[in-house]
């Protein structure tokens, strides 16, 4: 025990203090603003409201309220403070490491096999997007409830003949670990066969080892009923959320025999990445492969490995273990189901190459060392020692090339930007590069790199937005235009295309057609606070009298508000600019003040004095209007 307390306490160590310069890095423009900035559900922190908009509400195409509780808990707790939301994904990461040494160590009694394990998962580069990148918080969470169903199920079975009613509360608690780490992240969908697996080995409940002797196949299966029944529900409703969100790709954008193609490759791109882990990228372009002699080989090579770990089963059976594992829980996200336009992803691999890990370690030669029955000093030959030096060089690789590998993520410029270094023609990284030079100030090196996207990629809205929403805010209006309407023309229906039109066709003359995109946008997404704020303050304030309607300002301004739980200084704004075009203004004064406490509070100054000049006119019982646009050209594209 002492032994294990050691091994643990060092495994948490390195982790913290390889990982820690994660700790003093901001946001990356690549998703993190959604959950740091945007959603309401997370800025507002912990209420009730809050809660329940996390169990019914959907982010990034994804519903999984126990993360999304997570990030509201941590808001609640730091505010928005992007070094402190690095530093919950290091301990959850850190917590995994030594749950997995737990879980091993439980199952095999091998400790320096399972702290092996454990420190070839955690210090291994392709971990570094789980932990440095905020938004995949439901990769370390989900994985913190993978390992408790694990180690609860492994006491469920350790217990079994022993204390009933014990091994009924592990069985229970292994159960309710896999809802909430569905609820995290739906990867974890292939837990039940892993515990099949498990049976096998180390558990040996399907062999004569066992101490009740071998239990047929047909009752481990009912056994585990409960853990698909939670699976098979799980997985429909994942992929139904993701199809409504449009990120499921078609067959008819993709199809079977390219997905088929892609799978089978992958399946050794990730086994190559875990042994010779150099050119990781955030994002691999989807490349379609027509090598079907190429791709032949590869699926002949799985189905020899796989023959290989079958026959080695009875004498080797953590080969089979190790490889079904591998096989099996890389289904969800090998790409059958193509989610996104991502080819592969580092962070698909926080649980699926557990297996080969374990399959590896326990096919070492035994030392002294690696035995699990000594208990004595190790005193090694000549060959034990040049086996542990080995894994020491190992292990101080992987730690230096994690370490390298944590500094692309301090900031988004130099993490795409190495992507683009290590990856074939990327328009997805020059997007995201274009991103991150926006926000580091260099708008015009950002066009450039939004013009390269484009041309790689010309079927892609998205570039095309966002190089539409960089024109608009350097009040380049037609060409913002020009761009919007291209996205709008590849993807309609596209909610950010028609907001940002309601913001630039007013700009070039066309009042009427802004608000129309506005509508039309409010019926795609009814609850976003930003847009009904928007619409509430032009239908309060158009300078055009025939498109004002102060009673349906006051109705889009007061749900905006308390969306926003009535915490942001520019919803009480309008709020007050509506009352008083709708002649409420009593309401109006008091709204404009409550504005004005607010911006004091939150040292907003520019606020501040744009809503006392404001309530300087409602006590005067004059309403706001905007001064019309100055004349523009029009856009290259009709709205």
């Amino acid at each position: 025990m002492r032994r294990a307390i050691i091994l643990g306490l060092l495994l948490a160590g390195v982790t913290l203090g390889l990982y820690w310069p994660v700790a003093h890095f901001g946001l990356v423009y690549y998703d993190d603003p959604l959950f740091l900035l945007d959603a309401p559900e997370i800025q507002n922190g912990t209420s009730l409201a809050s809660i329940a908009r996390a169990f019914s509400g959907v982010i990034l195409a994804n519903w999984h309220p126990v993360t999304t509780l997570s990030f509201e808990v941590d808001h609640q707790l730091f505010g928005t403070n992007p070094p402190a939301e690095h530093l919950v994904n290091l301990l959850f990461h850190t917590a995994n490491a030594v749950l997995l040494f737990l879980l091993w160590r439980a199952l095999t009694q091998s400790e320096w096999r399972s702290a092996l394990v454990a420190a070839l998962f955690a210090w291994h580069p392709l971990r570094v997007e789980s932990v440095a990148w905020i938004t995949e918080r439901k990769d370390v969470l989900s994985g913190f409830f993978f390992l408790l169903a694990l180690l609860a199920y492994t006491r469920y079975v350790q217990t079994l003949g022993i204390n009933r009613s014990r091994s009924r509360r592990f069985y229970g608690l292994s159960l309710l670990a896999m809802a909430l780490g569905l609820m995290s992240k739906p990867m974890l969908v292939s837990l039940p066969l892993v515990l099949l697996l498990l049976d096998f080995w180390p558990l040996q409940r399907g062999s004569p080892p066992a101490p009740a002797g071998p239990l047929p196949l047909a009752r481990l299966l009912r056994e585990k009923l409960p853990f698909f029944a939670l699976a098979a529900a799980f997985s429909g409703l994942a992929f139904i959320v993701q199809k409504q969100a449009g990120a499921v790709v078609s067959l008819s954008q993709l199809a079977w025999h390219y997905r088929l193609a892609n799978a089978i490759t992958n399946y050794w791109r990730y086994l190559g990445k875990l042994v010779w882990p150099v050119n990781l990228a955030v994002d691999y372009p989807y490349v379609r492969i027509d090598d079907w002699g190429q791709t032949g080989l590869l699926a002949v090579a799985l189905a020899g490995v796989t023959w290989f770990c079958l026959r080695q089963a009875p004498r080797r059976p953590w080969l089979a273990v190790g490889w079904f594992w591998y096989l099996l829980t890389s289904v969800p996200i090998i790409g059958l189901v193509q989610i996104g336009e991502a080819a592969m992803a580092d962070r698909y691999t926080y649980l699926t190459l557990i297996g080969p890990v374990v399959a590896l370690v326990w096919s070492i030669p035994a030392t002294r060392m690696l035995r699990q029955t000594d208990t004595a000093r190790p005193a090694l030959a000549g060959p034990g020692r040049l086996l542990v030096a080995l894994i020491a060089v190992l292990l101080v690789t992987l730690l230096g090339l994690t370490s390298v590998q944590i500094q692309y993520w301090r900031d988004t410029v130099s993490l795409f930007a190495h992507a683009i270094a290590v990856t074939p023609p990327n328009p997805g990284a020059e997007g995201g590069l274009a991103v991150g030079l926006e926000h580091a100030g260099q708008p015009d090196e950002a066009l450039a790199h939004y013009r390269r996207a484009e041309s790689l990629n010309p079927q892609d809205p998205d570039n095309f937005l966002k190089s539409g929403r960089l024109l608009l805010q350097q009040k380049r209006w037609a060409e913002a235009a020009d761009d919007t309407f291209q996205a709008l023309a590849l993807r309609p229906g596209l909610f950010s295309a028609h907001e940002n039109l309601g913001l630039i066709l007013p700009q070039l003359g066309q009042a009427k057609a802004g608000l129309d995109h506005w509508q039309t946008a409010l019926t795609l997404q009814p609850d976003s606070p930003d847009l009904l704020n928007n619409l509430a303050w032009s239908l309060a304030t158009n300078p055009d009298p025939a498109l004002r309607d102060g009673p349906r300002a006051v109705e889009l301004a007061e749900k905006a508000c308390r969306l926003d739980g009535y915490h942001k200084t520019i919803d009480l704004g309008t709020l007050a600019a509506a009352y008083a075009e709708a002649g409420r203004f009593d309401q109006a004064i008091a709204t404009a003040q409550q504005a004005c406490t607010n911006a004091a509070r939150l040292g907003e100054s520019a606020l501040l004095a744009r809503n006392q000049e404001l309530l300087a006119r409602y006590q005067q019982h004059q309403p706001w209007h905007d001064p019309p646009p100055p004349s523009a050209a029009s856009p290259n594209r009709s709205p």
